[in-house]
């Protein structure tokens, strides 16, 4: 059998809407809005420059039922780029886009190929005769629960490539994905197919190995939990020897990171370190990072509270512009644990002796300060009230410390 060449790729989520992101600033979140069809025109590049044989699409074009026109037709557009250079697209719909869904119904150019809602096999033939069946079907509801894997029929015992479009659920992958078109790796290996092509859940990942059984994750990651690189694979088949090259694809990149602040004390420095972190990220042209700070026991009392009322964050936020951006949308700091007995004996013993401070007590820890020659001529006499605060103060302090 002669060597083939393809891309895989699955969950495009064109036209996303990045709930909850609005508060950013406008020309960033553009920026962020456009991120699913920026890594779709990518994707459509790559596979022109590698002059690949065809594009597999395993489902959830679109991110909801009702898609936009203007989804469909950016879809549209990318889609005509393969058509003037012969490269055929073969599209499955998942639980996002299914058949079901409303649609203006624009025309796909010629060499769109889409599964119906029964399985069925498209066959490719390459130029010297070899045929490459794929066998796959798209979801016509929303919930589709049944274990469809059982009406792909075997692969026959030939010179043809024999390959699985799936959108579905693995049971033993733990994902935040709702279960779908349940299979297990065993139901696919009976199949005796060269390779499957997987959708539905937006992480990479390799199932099996001889046949590859595939996840390539999302092309986009649209929110904090889809974080790291994105992308698609290029796939060679060669006979029985599979190679799997990974293509990233992201316009922008979600991260979350921990920083210590170990020998760090000054709200100066706690910046200066963050800026000096959130620097390595410029590489991906677009960043939304999530920080979180251990080793903080160092902090002062007046830092943490400046990281508290957002003023850090803020800080960091300031001079993001959307080109190139590294935007920080979440701060925050592991606070100190302590055993529970060690920290409920220490706060009993602690409250008590504050409770039983006297007058006498005041005068003795304070005598030095006020007896000072110069310091004394600046100092009034503590009230009541600013006695008790700075009880509350120094509390707060030492559980802290």
């Amino acid at each position: 059998m002669e060597e083939i060449r393809f891309i895989h790729c699955a969950d495009l989520h064109l036209d996303s809407p990045f709930k909850g992101l609005r508060q950013l600033p406008v020309e960033i979140f553009d920026r962020i809005q456009n991120s699913t069809f920026k890594a779709f025109e990518t994707l459509i590049n790559e596979s022109i420059s590698r002059e690949v044989d065809f594009i597999i699409i395993s489902g959830d074009l679109f991110d909801e039922e009702d898609r936009s026109i203007r989804a469909q037709a950016r879809l549209q557009r990318q889609l005509k780029k393969l058509a003037k250079h012969a490269i055929p697209v073969y599209i499955i719909h998942g639980n996002h886009d299914h058949l079901g869904g409303h649609r203006i119904g624009l025309d796909f150019p010629e060499n769109v190929h889409i599964f119906g809602p029964d399985v069925e096999t498209k066959i490719f033939q390459t130029a010297s005769g070899t045929e490459v069946h794929l066998t796959g079907f798209s979801y016509r509801s929303r919930h589709i629960t049944e274990r469809v894997v059982s009406e792909y029929r075997k692969a026959s015992v030939d010179q043809n490539y024999y390959i699985g479009l799936l959108h579905g659920s693995e049971g033993g992958v733990k994902s935040l994905h709702d279960t779908y078109a349940p299979f297990s790796v065993p139901e696919l290996l009976e199949k005796n197919y060269h390779y499957w092509a997987l959708g539905h859940i937006h992480e990479k990942k390799i199932l099996y190995k001889d046949p590859y059984i595939v996840y390539p994750g999302n092309i986009q990651g649209r929110h904090r939990k889809e974080s790291g690189e994105k992308g698609c694979y290029e796939v060679i088949l060669d006979g029985n020897q599979t190679s799997l090259k990974w293509i990233e694809t992201q316009d922008l990149i979600w991260e979350k990171i921990n920083v210590s602040m170990k020998h760090i004390h000054r709200f100066g420095e706690v910046f200066q370190k963050l800026q000096s972190v959130l620097e390595e990220f410029r590489e991906y042209n677009g960043a939304l990072v999530e920080i979180e700070m251990k080793d903080v026991e160092h902090l002062s009392p007046e830092t943490l509270r400046r990281i508290d009322n957002g003023e850090l964050l803020e800080a960091l936020q300031v001079y993001e512009e959307s080109e190139n951006f590294v935007w920080v949308h979440k701060l925050t700091y592991q606070h100190l644990q302590q055993e529970t007995q060690t920290t409920e004996g220490f706060l009993t013993d602690l409250t008590s002796s504050l409770s039983k401070q006297s007058e006498e007590d005041w005068e003795e820890a304070l005598m030095e300060l006020y007896e000072h020659p110069q310091a004394f001529r600046y100092l009034d006499v503590l009230t009541s009230e600013e006695k008790d605060r700075i009880k509350q103060e120094v509390f707060q302090l030492l559980v802290r410390e």
